[in-house]
């Protein structure tokens, strides 16, 4: 009965037409990718260093990197990351803003050879009394202007959700010589919270990786869906429409 009820709830969603998909990993908060986009065509990625809206004024880049090596592990395309002191920023002449107007987008596609951007910002940072750490990010073809990926999501180490899952990321990546804490060196190192963060960013990719670049048809994107273990713990959750200016 519940599978049926799964299956029911992503048909539903299919044949809705709407293209904010809920994510791989549901619990990782929501984000979007476009099941229509060729990403066989995307060669080269740019990651622009992330605005800061925080007040720690070195985790935008340490971020920015940590996200920029994290997607080069992937293999999915070429991945660079753009600082602001990089002298290209200058001769680009534009901020790092939400958006970016085709002219642009074509100027940044001709002065840096890449084919798509990640960018965006950290939107809260905070080390006391608990880790917090926000992220409003988005990937864009230079080429279309389309958006072909984003997340907007809130980690706090209180939450019982990601404690939940901090378990099972020590458990399957970190696993031993952080005794006697364990898991718990998640909720005392920045560090190690960082990594965590960024490996979930990360892992919103993996759709792309489990059918190589190829296009994700909705066929393909079901058949993801349905053998998603943890699909069936949240198709209960109400589906959230986001919104990415």
């Amino acid at each position: 009965m519940n599978r049926l009820k799964t299956i029911l709830v992503l048909l539903f969603i299919l044949s809705s037409g709407c293209r904010l998909v809920r994510p791989v990993v549901p619990e990782t908060g929501h984000y979007y990718l476009d099941r229509n986009a060729n990403f066989s065509s995307v060669g080269k990625v740019v990651v622009f260093e992330f605005s800061n809206n925080s007040n720690n004024v070195n985790i935008p880049m340490t971020l920015t990197h940590a996200v920029t090596e994290a997607l080069q592990k992937k293999h999915l395309f070429t991945v660079k990351s753009f600082s602001r002191d990089n002298p290209s920023w200058r001769k680009l002449d534009i901020d790092n803003k939400a958006s970016y107007s085709m002219e642009e987008l074509s100027l940044i596609r001709k002065q840096l050879g890449a084919d798509a951007i990640l960018f965006g910002s950290i939107s809260r940072y905070r080390s006391f009394p608990h880790l917090t750490l926000g992220v409003h990010l988005k990937m864009v073809d230079l080429r279309s202007g389309e958006l072909l990926w984003a997340i907007e999501q809130l980690w706090d180490s209180t939450d019982r959700y990601v404690e939940r899952r901090m378990k099972k990321y020590y458990k399957e990546h970190m696993r031993s010589g952080y005794e006697p804490m364990s898991w718990e060196v998640l909720i005392t190192s920045p560090k190690a919270f960082n990594k965590f963060v960024v490996f979930e960013i990360a892992q919103t990719f993996d759709m792309i990786s489990r059918y190589g670049k190829e296009h994700l048809s909705s066929e393909k994107m079901e058949n993801f869906r349905e053998k998603s273990q943890i699909l069936k713990k949240s198709s209960q959750k109400p589906v959230k429409r986001l919104k990415f200016s």
